[in-house]
């Protein structure tokens, strides 16, 4: 999700480039491990670290701490604060991409005992200084289990169109179309040696995605997606590696992509290249 980003030198109004920009408060599955937040850097020339900063509701605020990728939020960036009980509970996001910073808190739970499902909750992002860096309210008699609340470009909230969310990626509310009815599949870089990201734009979301990747002789080489469930702009990453974990030869591949939703498909098929 994007922010109008100004160029402003002090650190303190740095730290006002952060942004709550989804909180996932009642998961599915493991509660309340599976509870998130993400956090926007919306500067989009400075590096913010997020030592020091806390994270909690009016109950108790707690303290951000490395988990994977230090602290330290990337220009355009995304944070994902993982529940501090997470690690060892479950694996739902460990499949995040390595750009994402991952941190988590120090104490076991948000605030005081996870995210409220029964009464109104605050969610307050405060920075090294001791002061609130951004906020946000929510009802739970509005949540829907499963669906995070994602922040809008307009600032505005709403819950997330896909189950789970969108954690370290652009946020669903924002995502679009694509405007051709047809798959739209963005590679990066073409030719690649070590690592393809793929990025497909879909008509149509939710969606089951289809990706695989097939050799100029058709022969199947990989599942990247197997009918999965999918949002308008997916990312997909591939590291030249067969099925069985052997890297492809040097050469073209073949990526196709198909889409299935309320009883209707759609596919695409494009060439890319490995050195």
């Amino acid at each position: 999700m994007f922010f109008l980003a100004l160029y402003i030198a002090s650190p303190g109004a740095l730290c006002g480039q952060a942004r709550l920009s989804e909180v996932m408060t009642d998961p599915l599955g493991s509660e309340p491990h599976d509870e998130f937040v993400e956090i926007y850097n919306a500067s989009q020339t400075d590096t913010i670290d997020l030592a020091g900063w806390s994270l909690g509701n009016g109950d108790e605020i707690d303290r951000i701490i490395a988990l994977r990728n230090g602290t330290r939020l990337q220009p355009g960036g995304f944070a994902l604060v993982l529940d501090g009980s997470y690690a060892g509970a479950s694996t739902t996001y460990d499949s995040v991409r390595e750009s994402v910073t991952i941190v988590t808190i120090e104490d076991r739970a948000f605030g005081r005992s996870g995210w409220s499902n029964s009464a109104h909750e605050q969610v307050i992002l405060v920075d090294a200084a001791g002061d609130t860096a951004d906020m946000f309210s929510y009802d739970p008699v509005a949540s829907r289990a499963g669906h995070s609340w994602e922040r809008r470009t307009d600032s505005r909230w709403q819950l997330s169109l896909w189950v789970g969310g969108t954690p370290g990626q652009q946020n669903s509310v924002d995502q679009a179309p694509a405007e051709t009815g047809r798959i739209v599949m963005d590679r990066s870089p073409d030719p690649f040696v070590e690592s393809l990201q793929i990025v497909c734009h879909l008509p149509f979301a939710p969606a089951l995605l289809s990706v695989t990747v097939y050799d100029t002789e058709g022969n199947l080489v990989l599942r990247l997606r197997d009918w999965e469930p999918a949002v308008f702009e997916q990312t997909i990453r591939w590291d030249g590696r067969t099925a069985s974990g052997q890297f492809c030869p040097p050469g073209l591949y073949i990526l196709l992509a198909r889409a299935s939703a309320e009883g209707r498909t759609v596919h695409e098929k494009v060439t890319v290249s490995r050195q």
